[in-house]
């Protein structure tokens, strides 16, 4: 089997409502949707959904370099995904979202190849995985009538968006917690948007409470103060900026900095990547979310199976679908819902029906 064609389509969703967190205001998606041919037939597709401030790349930047990486691509076997990549990395540092939508695009290839879905050629036996919703930056009561709202409709696990002003934020905080009764497990992400002296305060309050998790509270680079964090808080505190490959894992994990990783496809330049993360993790005895950056169902589907096919992946949160309008080029994405349930195809790949 040999690659014949990549082709890429930039595509355009609107959010259902304004998405607010410590780096803006999203009100809309904007991806590349990519299609793998190859000389048997077979069409893989993938997603690049790069976030300037995490990646540090945007759709401009992604768009020139897969006319870098096309050539080197083009006549070479898609199943063979380390080299492949290895191509990739040899050409140009950095692209991790291009590399993902081109490494998913490879596995969904895989798994038509081998006729199997996506998490049984990962090895994994569930076909289903439980995913957390996201509650945006808001007014601490809007925030708290959106967890309610959100509990009702069949979630047992909210991740709060804080980081703009702690004052807000523990109101916010308070306010959820109020509302929601024991069997709901609430996260809060910070997003680089605390201090340490802020985060051990923070944490403190909520002692004893349905917060157990606070995520990436200091700016990516401040290592040194997770180690210093974790010996004062109760909470598990989870790394996500900070770690973007095996190796950022392996480092912090050695530092003691990380009782939970946020392992996301963009960063980790797709699931190759991402398996290689959580065998660090998991070598470590340290579980693993998987997370999203503003990814349409194409990468949350392969999040998904990548999720389902690991029991380290104790976490997901893979609801960036969720706050879209549905796009008319998506004929198929792959999986069902109900609740926080994510149901994946047993077709064979990622399972997906792009019109494209």
């Amino acid at each position: 089997m040999k690659i014949t064609e990549i082709t890429g389509k930039t595509v355009s969703v609107q959010l259902t409502k304004p998405f607010k967190v410590t780096f803006g205001e999203i009100r809309a998606m904007e991806s590349l949707i990519l299609k793998i041919t190859t000389d048997t037939g077979l069409v893989g597709y993938g997603e690049a959904c790069p976030f300037e401030p995490v990646t540090g790349e945007n759709i401009a930047t992604e768009k020139l370099a897969l006319a870098d990486f096309r050539p080197i691509l083009i006549g070479q076997d898609p199943r063979d995904i380390e080299q492949r990549h290895a191509d990739m990395d040899h050409l140009t540092v950095g692209h991790t979202a291009l590399k993902a939508g081109i490494d998913i695009a490879l596995y969904d290839l895989l798994g038509k190849a081998t006729g199997l879905p996506l998490y049984q050629l990962l090895g994994g036996q569930a076909n289903r995985v439980k995913t957390d919703i996201t509650i945006a930056i808001d007014t601490p009561s809007a925030m708290a009538a959106e967890a309610q709202r959100d509990v009702a409709r069949g979630f047992t696990q909210l991740k709060v968006k804080t980081g703009l002003n702690v004052q807000t934020d523990i109101q916010a905080i308070q306010q959820i917690l109020a509302v929601v009764d024991d069997r709901v497990e609430v996260k809060v992400d910070a997003n680089q948007g605390w201090t340490a002296k802020q985060t051990i305060d923070v944490m403190d309050r909520f002692q004893h409470t349905n917060l157990k998790v606070i995520e990436q509270p200091l700016p990516y680079w401040q290592h040194p103060a997770n180690a210093l964090i974790r010996q004062h808080i109760s909470q598990s505190l989870m790394l996500d900026e900070s770690v973007h490959s095996a190796h950022d894992a392996f480092a912090v994990l050695q530092a003691h900095e990380a009782d939970l990783i946020n392992i996301k496809l963009m960063k980790s330049a797709g699931i190759l990547g991402a398996e290689q993360i959580n065998h660090v993790a998991a070598a470590a005895g340290v579980p693993c979310m998987i997370g999203c950056m503003a990814e349409s169902s194409i990468a949350i589907c392969a999040a998904a199976h990548f999720a389902a096919a690991h029991a380290n992946i104790t976490y997901c949160d893979l609801d960036s679908f969720l706050m879209f309008q549905q796009p008319d080029w998506l004929r198929d994405a792959g999986f069902t819902t109900h609740h926080d349930v994510i149901q994946l195809s047993e077709r064979p790949g990622l399972g997906v029906e792009l019109a494209f």
